[in-house]
């Protein structure tokens, strides 16, 4: 069940229902059956490898915490044994291949037994689990039930591609004593509806036309302007995709009383590389954030060539989370380098200190080239090889053809929803004020609940059935 079908819409108003008719009592077993259903839905034996991980990295975590002496050996098992796992599931066919190629094996020495089906969510829930024992290494969190962090792994609004959870921020919730409220079910159903048309109404709108320009044997006959195009509507695609997916995943916790972490505000109006990291994927930020970036920083504070290293090596790695290939790597390189320079450009500037701001020409010069360099680093990691990523970059920066290659519908739908991109904040912060202005009103208080919110959730509701594509799944679900 993907969180735009049929199946899971009912799913999720059976469960939801249900939910709410049991006492307090039953309702953390029962939320964990839900989870454990949703998750088998995909392969009964998906549920095997997150209970094993939940598991052990719950046995890892009593050890630290019952032999604080023992504290280190207890962690380092704990996430050698995650990672172990992350290793052999995503990454083993491309350190073998690399390996094989480094040496000159021969592919049978590393074919078939290597092929590996990805369990899904796998990059998400290890972290989690790996966050888990960090945090009680350094005292942040005390030990939690079993069944609780069985549940904080495998909640299933989350489990598939995050966001990304802490359990200090979930497992308090896990209670689930909240009495039902209007506002839980508006709230759920606002998000749900705005994450269905931004799935099928524009990420798919885009994808067939993505797939057709990066098809490899296409690269050297796409225009400057094509892989531009391309480039700009692969972010869009990836940002209405993955967007979608976090506001059906908050949208399904509200409808069960439980609030979940952000994941995204508005990307593109980033002004800086690292104002963008604090706006994409935000809970992955905050994770790469404190429990790498302010290590290093702490260490090797007033060391500025090896934090801008650090920097990239660490971006690197989140490529690598991504995905096994080295597209991603390179994407994420491409980001650390993008942070190590505006860093540098700061201090050049004397802009890294408290208070200090930039003329508004800089800025704006600033936030183009951020925006330029995010879209070109959206080449290696949608292109099929690194010799496609090179073709496509030296076509952007160096090439000098100007056709257009593909339908004049790709080019318009593409700058339509950039500029929906653009006008994103003003029409969601106004739609909030219209309805916080009428619910302020005595007149006009009805006009919301019996008439815009029902409007809007049945033109969502079409939009949804009108743009169906049910063989179409999310982006990140391969990551």
């Amino acid at each position: 069940m993907q969180f735009s079908s049929y199946s899971y819409l009912l799913f999720l108003a059976a469960a939801v229902l249900l939910f709410w008719a049991l006492p307090v009592r039953m309702r953390r077993v029962y939320v964990l059956v839900a989870s454990l259903l949703f998750y088998a839905s995909w392969g009964v034996s998906l549920v095997v490898l997150p209970i094993v991980i939940s598991t052990v990295t719950y046995g890892c975590a009593r050890w630290m915490l019952q032999r604080p002496e023992r504290k280190r050996a207890g962690l380092v098992a704990g996430i050698g044994f995650v990672l172990a796992v992350l290793v052999y599931f995503k990454y083993r066919v491309f350190l073998l291949s690399g390996l094989a190629n480094l040496f000159g094996w021969s592919g049978s020495a590393i074919g078939g037994p290597l092929a590996v089906v990805l369990p899904l969510g796998i990059s998400f829930y290890t972290f989690e689990a790996v966050s888990y024992l960090l945090d009680v290494r350094q005292g942040r969190v005390k030990e939690v039930k079993y069944v609780d962090l069985l549940l904080f792994v495998l909640f299933w609004p989350h489990l598939m591609a995050g966001p990304i959870v802490r359990v200090r921020e979930l497992v308090p919730q896990l209670g689930f004593q909240k009495v039902f409220a209007g506002p839980m079910l508006t709230a759920g159903v606002n998000r749900i509806a705005l994450g269905l048309v931004q799935k099928n109404v524009f990420a798919n709108s885009l994808g067939g036309w993505v797939e057709d320009g990066f098809v490899p044997r296409l690269a050297r006959a796409n225009s400057t302007i094509d892989v531009w195009a391309l480039a700009v509507a692969f972010g869009l695609q990836i940002y209405f995709d993955f967007a979608a997916y976090s506001n059906i995943a908050i949208g399904s916790a509200h409808l069960i009383g439980v609030t979940l972490p952000e994941n995204f505000n508005y990307p593109y109006w980033a002004g800086n590389p690292s104002e963008f990291w604090a706006r994409w994927h935000m809970t992955l930020s905050r994770w790469v954030r404190d429990y790498l970036f302010f290590p290093v920083n702490a260490k090797y504070s007033g060391r500025k060539g090896v934090l801008y290293l650090s920097l990239v090596l660490i971006m690197s790695a989140v490529g690598l989370w991504h995905g096994a290939g080295w597209g991603f790597v390179i994407w994420g390189a491409m980001h650390g380098v993008y942070l190590a320079v505006f860093r540098a450009y700061q201090s050049w500037r004397g802009l890294d200190v408290p208070g200090a701001k930039s003329g508004w020409a800089a800025g704006l010069v600033v936030r183009a080239i951020t925006l330029v360099g995010v879209v070109a680093a959206w080449v290696p990691f949608r292109a099929a090889s690194l010799e496609q990523t090179a073709v496509l970059l030296k076509t952007m920066f160096a090439g000098m053809d100007f056709r257009i290659s593909y339908s004049v519908n790709f080019y318009l739908v593409t700058a339509l929803l950039t500029l929906y991109c653009v006008a994103e904040p003003w029409l969601i912060r106004g739609l909030e004020g219209i309805e916080g202005r009428a619910k302020g009103s005595a007149a006009w208080g009805w006009g919301v609940d019996l008439v815009l919110r029902p409007v809007l959730w049945s033109l969502a509701v079409v939009l949804f059935l009108a743009f169906d594509d049910q063989d179409t799944i999310f982006i990140y679900f391969q990551f």
